[in-house]
């Protein structure tokens, strides 16, 4: 029997969901934090895994493990390997994303499972959970697998503690691993006894996170204590040990209250950021709308030919437009695992920087608005105005005109490149621009912004 993998994206989905119905599709995640796998049988599934990487719950919300949303093999095709081989490759991509466990919840009904389980070195606990579809509580397990030992990558801690040699006589040790993926390593620690997190990048082109919270520190832009800046090295608070901060939540996004800090934060950060000396050399998200990336486009993206044909034809004055407007500085990466909030909720800030680069105000404005609820969004966008306003005497939108008439058209580009030429799998996010580009109204909107 031939039984090949393959990873799930949008086609694939679509042919499962027609043969396993919409319960399905409901539990198998696509995009980045997750990975979905098919096992096929003459071109045909037969059973799949979908797994995601989500946060523990308080005091460790920091922390992330892998959880096995489903996991489904038809029923003749059971007891020859095939869940064990979905699971084990699915241990693979936890443990290359530097995750310290994968767990997954089994029905007690299921005794083949709850023995394979076993048999693949998964603890099992008993556990009831609530099912909302069923409206009753089951019975079964909890199933979790450590992946990390606590301390790996030695070699990683030697380079750690030799890089801050020159930068602090200060002790760092105790390291637990919580994240390590692409030559980033997250680690929690004891600073000169004291909880702290240390980041450390292996390759040259991450180390601008470095850069960035030198660049913030000189600038009074808000953000948590720095402790130490090696040359590879970042330490910093550990804010799960804060009297006073919190790390966010998925909630924040309907939180009034929040929602307004974090204005009160982006406000200060793009005033500031556009006398920072060294916006010139930061990353642009824009710059990867090369024409080699319009080249291949058209390769991967055939239906949307007439459109990259166009921007070609017209890529001098597309590269122009780019850089017409000001600069200032764009954190680009908004999502409630990315900030912190005063347990008062007086005041938040965002973390993580290391997409941070320049750009412009509108952009990065809306990255924000997209993601949060109706209320707090508004309150978000009276906050900013207020404040933009107190300062310049006139409405924000005076100044951001023609970012918005380049951004509306750059931006969708860039979202096509980043999901054609960056993801293995297409990402659900980008099926609207998809959707644009080949009914023919990106190209109507790019022919009017390059044809003015």
């Amino acid at each position: 029997m031939a039984i090949t993998y393959k990873e799930i994206d949008t086609e694939l989905l679509e042919n499962i969901t027609v043969k396993y119905g919409e319960w399905a599709k409901k539990h198998i995640h696509i995009g980045s934090d997750s990975f979905s796998l098919a096992a096929i049988f003459d071109d045909i599934p037969v059973g799949f895994i979908s797994t995601y990487i989500r946060n523990l719950d308080e005091p460790l919300a920091e922390e992330k493990d892998a959880y096995i949303d489903v996991i489904e093999v038809d029923k003749e095709f059971r007891r020859k390997g095939i869940a064990a081989e979905l699971i084990s490759r699915t241990e693979v991509w936890a443990k290359e994303e530097g995750l310290l466990q994968i767990r997954a919840w089994s029905n007690q009904s299921k005794v083949g499972a709850i023995k394979m389980w076993r048999s693949l070195g998964y603890g099992l606990c008993p556990a009831k959970i609530w099912i909302e579809w069923c409206h009753e509580i089951v019975d079964g397990y909890y199933v979790v697998k450590q992946l990390n030992p606590k301390n790996p990558y030695p070699e990683i801690t030697k380079l750690i503690k030799k890089d801050l040699r020159s930068v602090t006589s200060k002790p760092i040790g105790d390291f637990r691993l919580t994240r390590a993926k692409s030559g980033v390593y997250v680690y929690k620690c004891l600073y000169d006894g004291s909880p702290a997190v240390v980041k450390y990048f292996e390759n040259e082109s991450d180390r601008r996170e470095i850069l960035n919270y030198r660049i913030l520190t000189r600038h009074n832009i808000p953000t948590i204590d720095v402790l130490a800046l090696g040359t590879a090295t970042l330490v910093m608070e550990d804010i799960s040990a804060s009297d006073d901060w919190r790390l966010g939540v998925e909630d924040d996004f309907y939180d009034v209250d929040v929602t307004k800090c974090l204005a009160k934060w982006y406000f200060t950060f793009h005033e500031n950021g556009t006398s920072v000396s060294e916006l010139d050399s930061l990353f642009f998200e824009y710059d990867s709308l090369t024409k080699e990336n319009f080249i291949i486009l058209k390769e991967k993206f055939p239906e949307a030919r007439e459109l990259f044909d166009f921007v070609l034809a017209h890529y001098d004055k597309l590269r122009k437009l780019l850089y017409k407007p000001a600069f200032t500085l764009a954190y680009n990466d908004f999502h409630w695992s990315n900030f912190v909030v005063r347990k008062d909720k007086t005041s938040a800030m965002m973390i993580d920087f290391n997409l941070m680069g320049k750009g412009y105000r509108y952009s990065d404005f809306q990255n924000v608005c997209g993601s949060l609820s109706e209320e707090a969004k508004s309150a978000f966008i009276h906050e900013y105005e207020r404040l933009y306003k107190e300062k310049h005497g006139h409405s924000r939108s005076n100044d951001e005109l023609t970012e918005k008439q380049i951004a509306n058209v750059a931006g969708k580009l860039y979202e096509l490149v980043v999901a054609f030429l960056e993801r293995d799998t297409f990402p659900e996010w980008a099926e609207a621009v998809r959707n644009e580009a080949q009914d023919g109204s990106l190209l109507a909107e790019t022919k009017k912004l390059l044809s003015e």
